[in-house]
């Protein structure tokens, strides 16, 4: 990595400073603003969010390492299944972009949802959302994890969320597309946005060459 740069702990550092102090500011419930906010700084280019070291648990109940989705390129979200409102909007908008990509790329493509409900949002609980939705267990997985590990991961994505006395969380809206590598190369923030831009990105990847697959 080249001198200028940040290295990815720095980075990781002043990211989850930022998002933790927002968190402590006032929220309007499910729209806390564009993950390009002026309040955090961008993703640095050339940096893999693959290198958190955080395990988690899917909804098949294994324990992996985000680096368990190299070798695709991947489009994240991260929702919690007891949410009202905002979360059921953001599926229907990842089911849109998969429906978008035609049929004989779907399978070079990940999705991955991580939940930010580490109480409530068990691997079995995961598991029952994933079946209510008709998400393919070939293409979709979703992930339970630490309160630390979701905390790294928003900071990374630059998603600011809080919970509520209620058990309700405040969080962005933010589908984030990673390469095969795990280095973020397009954000779509806000729901039920046009995503042409997503799709097109998400073609250019598929017919990129992919790393070899580390195992967890």
């Amino acid at each position: 990595m080249k001198a200028k740069r940040l290295s990815a702990f720095t980075f990781l550092i002043v990211s989850i400073s930022i998002v933790t102090a927002a968190a402590h500011e006032g929220h309007t419930h499910h729209s806390m603003g564009s993950a390009m906010d002026k309040n955090r700084p961008a993703p640095l280019a050339g940096e893999s969010i693959y290198q958190l070291s955080e395990k988690w648990k899917t909804q098949a109940g294994n324990e992996v390492p985000l680096s368990s989705l190299t070798g695709k390129p991947t489009i994240i979200a991260m929702i919690y299944t007891s949410c009202p409102d905002a979360c059921p909007m953001t599926i229907a908008d990842l089911k849109r972009i998969e429906a978008a990509i035609p049929p004989d790329s779907r399978s070079k493509v990940n999705f991955a949802i991580f939940s930010f409900d580490t109480k409530r949002d068990t691997p079995e609980k995961l598991s029952e959302f994933a079946k209510a939705r008709a998400l393919d267990p070939s293409r979709w997985t979703l992930f339970y994890g630490s309160k630390m590990a979701v905390r790294k991961l928003a900071a990374v994505l630059g998603i600011q969320y809080k919970e509520d006395s209620s058990g309700n969380i405040d969080h962005s809206n933010v589908i984030t597309v990673v390469d095969s590598s795990g280095v973020i190369r397009h954000q779509q923030t806000g729901l039920g946005k046009e995503s042409k831009e997503t799709v097109e990105q998400v073609m250019k990847l598929t017919s990129q060459p992919s790393p070899e697959k580390k195992t967890p």
